[in-house]
């Protein structure tokens, strides 16, 4: 459901307000996949002496699969629930952003799913993939252009008392 109280400028996100917002976002990821690493070390309980043979690190094929596998999906989870219900992360919150159809409507799982697997790879090399937006006429990253759906940023609509 979308806040009544944001409306979009129709202004595509500037470079540095996604990469601020993704900076606030991957503080909030690094905390739960905390959390995650500590469930799955419990589960399969192991503790910090059983993982160093011979000064080495040595770690269960089960434990690296299903930790990798539980931090991707919850990385996954959190932005593709943002992201459908109100368009925005926390970080995209703090930085007035909003993601978004054409029309203004809520992306789809799909499109999350698009987003998420092709942001990593828009870093590489120097960040092409983002710096694509100053090529572009739309001013659209290549996750923005390849899920079809826009980052706008917003502003907070002013109630006026009676």
């Amino acid at each position: 459901m979308r806040d009544s109280n944001l409306t979009a400028t129709n202004a595509s996100a500037a470079l540095w307000r996604r990469i601020s917002a993704m900076i606030y976002d991957s503080i909030v990821i690094i905390a739960i996949w905390i959390v995650i690493a500590f469930v799955v070390l419990s589960a399969f309980g192991i503790d910090q002496a059983q993982m160093v043979e011979n000064d080495r690190v040595v770690m269960d094929p089960y434990y690296r699969i299903t930790l990798l596998s539980s931090m991707l999906l919850s990385a996954y989870l959190f932005f593709a629930w943002f992201w459908t219900h109100s368009g925005q992360t926390l970080g995209m919150q703090a930085w007035k952003l909003r993601v978004q159809n054409a029309d203004a409507s809520a992306i789809s799982y799909k499109q999350s799913l698009i987003r998420c697997v092709i942001a990593p790879f828009s870093f590489v090399l120097f960040g092409a993939g983002y710096l694509y937006m100053f090529f572009n006429a739309e001013k659209q990253t290549l996750p923005d252009l390849l899920s079809h759906s826009v980052v706008v940023q917003v502003s907070w609509d002013k109630k006026v008392s009676e």
